[in-house]
């Protein structure tokens, strides 16, 4: 997996956590791969970049790890649920509602390309 970015990871589990010390609420996403060597420096790389991202429409990583070979995500958690969920499939949305959608994404992808990070 020599190229694997975030966005490559074949899947992830997303679990809900409490943090030990803060005793706030975070989201745990373990993603669906295991590391080579050559890809745990990379994951690092990439995982410290996405951390200094801040913006409202980018879920914060709070933290990072590898356990074993499984790399982890530890995010904000979003208490308001997915699109999927807000929206299920077959359900018509209003004009307003994707176009407030779709200003969201353009602005935190902006943003993201102005700090130098791309969405692969």
């Amino acid at each position: 997996m020599s190229r694997a970015s975030f966005s490559e990871y074949s899947g992830s589990c997303k679990e809900l956590g409490e943090h030990i010390h803060l005793g706030t609420q975070a989201a745990i996403k373990v993603l669906h791969t295991q590391l080579t060597s050559d890809d745990v420096d990379k994951f690092r790389t990439e995982a410290r970049m996405i951390a200094h991202l801040s913006h409202p429409h980018i879920v914060r990583v709070l933290e990072f790890g590898i356990e074993g070979k499984t790399p982890f995500l530890v995010m904000d958690y979003a208490p308001n649920g997915t699109l999927r969920q807000r929206h299920p499939n077959g359900v018509e949305l209003l004009l307003p509602t994707i176009i407030s959608y779709v200003q969201q994404v353009a602005s935190a992808l902006q943003y993201a390309h102005e700090e130098k990070v791309i969405h692969r």
